[in-house]
């Protein structure tokens, strides 16, 4: 009780400029404090946004890689794939055996090759909180759906060569494999081409397997589209233009493709649009998955 009373008397001892006083003393230290934490919040969000600027700096950086890949990959795909149409087609739509040097296209057409792209940059956007810490929505669904693409067509191709019938197996007498060491491909097939041409199995799988080959590098095409789709998006939200690492720039149908892409990123935002995902019944290739390949 003396002490209360002891504080009582001091308080009533205070005159009303030392309380007005007193109350701006404080009220400096408190704004003080909120200024302080207010300039922490700041510079710790303007560290953030300059890291993720950053990332994104890398991951555009990664999907220019991406399309060179890519696009050299369907280019390769695709000169093996026009030699085993032409083979095919003259094998059984014209009836006529093909001469001794198409017959390259025969080894080839076993070949699936896995489509590997580069995924650093990606990998370490997914652990650091994944797409969300993307600010602009379209950049993320760009990302989004070409991963998405990517893992179903590379889960197609897999399937394929799963299922995949040699034309003519090691084992067969109308073979005879020889092998050079100095050559780029060391193992050297020869066709024994007249009873083989002759032969109506032969012939079934040659156009079976071609036009699965064909569905396969429908679906390598159409991911490279997705990569440039996904880059020249990346690429917009940063005012970059896709420059592919190698190769050369985007040119013809590729070209279209990133212009379009671009397009929509500086469209307005649409509400209520569903979003996209790959569908097996999009393409003529998702009908070579319905075929027993899924």
């Amino acid at each position: 009780m003396i002490l209360f009373k002891r504080v009582g008397e001091s308080f009533r001892h205070i005159e009303d400029r030392e309380w007005v006083l007193l109350f701006l003393e404080t009220l400096g230290v408190l704004v003080g404090i909120l200024l302080a934490f207010a300039l922490q919040e700041w510079a710790q969000q303007r560290a953030e946004a300059a890291k993720q600027h950053e990332l994104l700096e890398r991951l555009f950086e990664e999907s220019e890689a991406t399309v060179s890949v890519l696009r050299a990959d369907r280019e390769d795909m695709n000169k093996i794939v026009n030699r085993e149409i032409s083979f095919a087609t003259l094998l059984v739509h014209r009836n006529t055996c093909p001469p001794r040097p198409m017959w390259d296209a025969v080894d080839t057409m076993p070949m699936y090759p896995p489509i590997v792209v580069p995924s650093t940059v990606y990998q370490e956007v997914m652990g650091s909180g994944g797409l969300a810490n993307i600010p602009d929505h379209r950049v993320r669904q760009s990302v989004s759906y070409f991963r998405a693409q990517f893992d179903w067509i590379q889960a197609q191709n897999t399937n394929f060569r799963g299922s995949r019938i040699l034309p003519v197996p090691p084992q067969d007498p109308r073979v005879t494999l020889d092998f050079d060491q100095s050559a780029d491909e060391p193992e050297v097939s020869r066709y024994d081409s007249a009873p083989l041409c002759a032969d109506h199995s032969f012939r079934n799988v040659i156009a079976d397997e071609v036009r699965n080959h064909m569905a396969v590098v429908n679906l390598r095409r159409q991911l490279a589209e997705g990569a440039i789709e996904m880059c020249a998006t990346i690429g917009a939200s940063l005012n970059h233009e896709c420059n592919p690492l190698f190769g050369g720039p985007l040119m013809g149908a590729d070209k279209k493709v990133a212009v379009e892409a671009v397009r929509k990123m500086k469209a307005p935002r649409v509400l209520n649009r569903s979003p996209r995902s790959p569908s097996p019944s999009a393409s003529p290739s998702a009908r070579g998955a319905e075929k027993g390949h899924d």
